[in-house]
């Protein structure tokens, strides 16, 4: 009988029966051994027992079959691949990264649905409605005459007030030469009028002196205002003014200090009650040689700086209007006074100060005025409030040179403009609170200043207006 050989092959579980051990590939017989039908015990059947080819049959021969059936289909593989074996080690591993896949799945769908229910309830929380609306409108070209009054007095004046900024600018010329000359000290002071509630005009070389006995006058007429009096407490009234010294030298060139006037000398309380007060320090007083330039070179120079000063002073004033008024094209009108010169090494500083004067106009006032001449008459606007916004295209004729302090002022004024329907926003607010988007457009019914009006609500799934009137907000647009 054959040997039959084994792999030298410890199986992991060492308690398993030998019987499970497979049988390798080898050795030569190759036909299955025949067992006898009538199933006679083993240990009964001796090699002199002949048994024949029909008697083999029955269960056990089946079942014989299928036990060497296992054990072939066992020998294709290793014995490392029967302790191990690896379709289920895969199995395994797919089946666990199929519930991981499942979970995140499930878990990053929770995740969006609830970013989804947070962000919904956070624009429908902060929920709210943007109104724009275009009033009706009404181009024009005025051209009237106005009477503009510091004090509005006539319901039909206009009121208006003058804001002043001064600047200076000098510019280095090369000398010629050397000249005698003799200069006069000069500064600003502050005149105050603690007498009365009426004006007082001081006259052209009006004298002002110091403790010392200096004296300086003013070059041109001032109005001084009256004092006031609110809750028990007066207030002198006061002007700015420049002053020259009275005669040209060093002497004149002092520090700040008071001044009283020497015309009032007469009337005690009048004296006592006008007096002055230097805002700055008086200076530029010379006698001697200084460095000369060429006339041309020094007018081109001074020309050339009052251009720049002026442009400077007026962008200056332009962006500093004070709320509720205007300023109209031409309503700024220039003084100027020429700095004395001053030497450097070869050339010689020249330059100007220079005052804008701006006259700004009460906005309601000149809208009202210029409304009541041109729309009155017109029938469709009969129940629509006019307002005038933008003054960019009027401007002033007829500016005085000087300026009359407190004085009424006859103007006139021309230019393009445009009527636009004053519309109450507040009440467009309050009409709608809580009503549906779609009778918005009802509003141009009730409203007749209304050209056209767009609404826009957020988020835009909502049909309705916020019922809190802060979360609306009214818009008119006024700009073609």
């Amino acid at each position: 009988m054959p040997k039959i050989q084994f792999s030298d092959v410890i199986p992991p579980n060492r308690k398993r029966s030998i019987r499970d051990v497979p049988i390798p590939n080898g050795g030569k017989r190759k036909t299955p051994v025949l067992i006898n039908a009538k199933q006679v015990p083993i240990n009964k059947i001796t090699p002199t027992t002949p048994i024949s080819q029909t008697e083999v049959s029955g269960p056990l021969v089946k079942d014989f079959d299928s036990k060497m059936s296992e054990i072939t289909e066992k020998k294709k593989t290793g014995a490392y691949e029967y302790y191990y074996p690896k379709e289920k080690s895969v199995e395994k591993e797919n089946n666990t990264s199929t519930k991981t896949k499942k979970k995140q799945l499930i878990f990053g769908g929770v995740i969006l649905v609830l970013v989804g229910i947070f962000i919904v309830g956070m624009m429908t929380i902060f929920s709210s409605a943007t109104i724009s609306i275009i009033p009706k409108s009404q181009d024009i070209n005025p051209n009237i005459n106005i009477i503009g009054t510091i004090n509005k007095i006539e319901e039909d004046a206009i009121k208006y007030e003058v804001i002043k900024l001064t600047g200076s600018k000098t510019v280095s010329v090369p000398a010629t030469g050397e000249e005698a000359v003799e200069l006069k000290a000069s500064g600003k002071i502050i005149v105050y009028n603690n007498f009365s509630s009426e004006p007082q005009r001081l006259i052209v070389r009006t004298r002002f002196e110091t403790p010392e006995g200096l004296i300086y006058r003013i070059p041109e007429s001032i109005v001084v205002p009256g004092k006031t009096t609110k809750n028990g407490v007066t207030t002198p009234g006061s002007i700015e003014v420049t002053v020259f010294a009275d005669e040209a030298g060093e002497k004149y060139n002092i520090k700040k200090t008071d001044f009283t006037i020497p015309g009032f000398k007469n009337d005690n309380a009048r004296y006592k009650d006008f007096y002055a007060r230097s805002s700055t320090e008086m200076t530029d007083g010379f006698v001697g040689k200084m460095k000369k330039v060429s006339e041309t070179d020094k007018q081109t120079a001074l020309q050339n700086v009052q251009s720049e000063m002026e442009a400077e002073l007026k962008k200056d004033l332009e962006s500093k209007i004070p709320e509720g008024l205007t300023l109209l094209s031409g309503a700024i009108f220039y003084e100027s006074k020429e700095l004395n010169p001053v030497d450097e090494s070869s050339s010689v500083l020249i330059g100007k100060e220079i005052t804008a004067h701006a006259i700004m106009f009460d906005t309601k006032d000149l809208s009202k005025k210029i409304t009541d001449e041109y729309i009155s008459n017109i029938a469709e606007w009969n129940d629509i409030k006019p307002i005038i916004t933008d003054f960019s295209l009027l401007s002033v004729k007829d500016i005085p040179e000087t300026l009359p302090v407190g004085e009424d002022l006859n103007l006139q004024i021309t230019g393009q403009a445009t009527i636009w329907a004053d519309i109450d926003t507040g009440l467009i607010n309050e009409r709608l609170l809580g009503i549906q988007k779609k009778e918005a457009s009802k509003l141009i019914d009730e409203f007749a200043g209304i050209s056209s009006i767009t609404a826009t609500i957020r988020p835009i799934w909502k049909q309705s207006f916020p019922n809190n009137p802060q979360k609306i907000y009214v818009q008119t647009i006024t700009n073609k």
